[in-house]
């Protein structure tokens, strides 16, 4: 494992990783490096080793050799729900709302990792419970305008649309506060105005919250309009790293992926 100290500038790193499962080489050698304000997107074909990337950067994964850094930090061995509360966001492929809650419901729920009060708070209901009770409420409703969700606010998720649902998702992840966040295939299952609507939001999150994004997503359109730094994966390798245009035309990619679409 790599015991180097982390580089300052950077939010997030992962060095030399390597992940295997049984005879499966899903990562070798693989090195990611984040910086402050980057939507940086990771892409590849199917089975490239994306999602297990993601999944060492998140704790769901630990790799076998190599080494992941947070604002300087090695958390290599710390589990997902510390990734989290240390400030390590992260949405999934498939939709993680409650669909009998509200939207406001759903996005409070984010906040659990971040609250102070204990259960015999809850239960006496002291005044700092009620207090921290309206703060948290107070940042819901920030999510909620910030998303364009005011309108269903109070309406059930399992009643809204796919993107809406996705949107709702995202609204949880922001509670957490994070100072990074990872976003697996975000765009999957949407229609193009949906995508649109999404990719607008990861902007604003970059722009107006001063959060970094790692983002995993097929569609190519988008990865090249709303990315700063793009690293290639395939097999298991990095092939090439940098902005959305080097990698647009470095031959390594395009044998290996962007010529095949």
């Amino acid at each position: 494992m790599s015991t180097a100290p982390a580089d300052s500038d950077l939010v997030l790193e992962a060095r030399d990783l390597n992940l295997r499962f049984g005879a499966v080489e899903a990562l070798k050698q693989v090195s990611i490096r984040v910086r402050p304000r980057e939507i940086h997107a990771i892409i590849g074909p199917n089975g490239a080793g994306k999602s297990s990337l993601l999944n060492c950067l998140s704790g769901f994964y630990r790799p076998q050799t190599g080494a992941v850094h947070f604002q300087g930090r090695d958390i290599t061995a710390l589990a997902p729900n510390r990734r989290a509360a240390a400030g390590i966001g992260r949405t999934f492929q498939g939709i993680q709302t409650y669909p009998s809650m509200t939207a406001r419901e759903n996005i409070l729920t984010g906040f659990h990792n971040r609250m102070r009060t204990g259960l015999l708070d809850a239960l006496l209901y002291w005044g700092r419970v009620s207090r921290e009770e309206a703060a948290y409420a107070a940042k819901a409703e920030e999510i909620i305008e910030f998303l364009e969700l005011e309108e269903l606010r109070h309406a059930p998720v399992g009643d809204m649309s796919y993107g809406l649902r996705k949107r709702v998702d995202l609204g949880r992840a922001i509670a957490l506060d994070p100072e990074v966040l990872i976003m697996d295939e975000p765009m999957a299952g949407m229609n193009p105005e949906e995508k649109g609507d999404l990719a607008r939001y990861i902007l604003d999150i970059r722009d107006a919250r001063a959060i970094p994004i790692v983002l995993v997503e097929h569609d190519m359109e988008v990865v090249m309009d709303i990315s700063d730094t793009i690293t290639v994966i395939d097999f298991g390798r990095v092939i090439a790293v940098g902005t959305p245009a080097e990698v647009r035309s470095d031959p390594a990619v395009i044998a290996a992926y962007l010529g095949k679409e």
